[in-house]
C-alpha cells in the first residue's frame, strides 16, 4: 500500500499517463492483467483498478492535494508485486511516499498450521 505526497498534479489528472504507468507496472513485472475500470472525476481526479489474474492495482488521485494512494495487492509471488510499486513510484515521482507491506494469505504459510484453533 502506498500513500504518494508531492506528485506533478498533471500527472495525477491524465488517464492516459495513469493508465500506461499501470500497464508498464504489470508487463514489466510479470503479473497478467484481465483489463482496468476507470474513472476520471470532474473537476479532477482519478480512480482506477486493474484486475490481476492474482488480485489487483488500485489508484486513487487528488490532484489538488498533490497526493495519490495506490494498492498492489497480488497472491502471485510477493517480487512481482515490490517490482510494480516501485515502477508506480518511479513513474509518478512523489516528494515523499509512505509504504506498508502485508502479507495476506496465511494459509499459504507453513507457520500457519502451528497456530491453534
Amino acid at each position: 500500500m502506498l500513500d504518494l505526497y508531492g506528485v506533478d498534479p498533471k500527472k495525477l489528472d491524465s488517464p492516459i499517463y495513469l493508465n500506461r504507468l499501470i500497464s508498464r507496472a504489470v508487463s514489466e513485472s510479470g503479473l497478467k492483467s484481465f483489463g482496468t475500470l476507470y474513472h476520471k472525476f470532474e473537476p479532477q481526479g482519478f480512480t482506477a483498478v486493474t484486475l490481476l489474474e492474482a488480485s489487483h492495482i488500485s489508484i486513487h488521485t487528488w490532484p489538488e492535494y498533490e497526493h495519490a494512494t495506490i494498492d498492489v495487492y497480488a497472491c502471485d509471488r510477493w517480487e512481482k508485486a515490490i517490482k510494480a510499486a516501485k515502477i508506480i513510484v518511479k513513474g509518478l515521482r512523489p516528494k515523499r511516499l509512505r509504504k506498508s507491506i502485508r502479507s495476506r494469505g496465511y494459509i499459504f504459510i507453513p507457520e500457519a498450521e502451528k497456530i491453534e484453533r
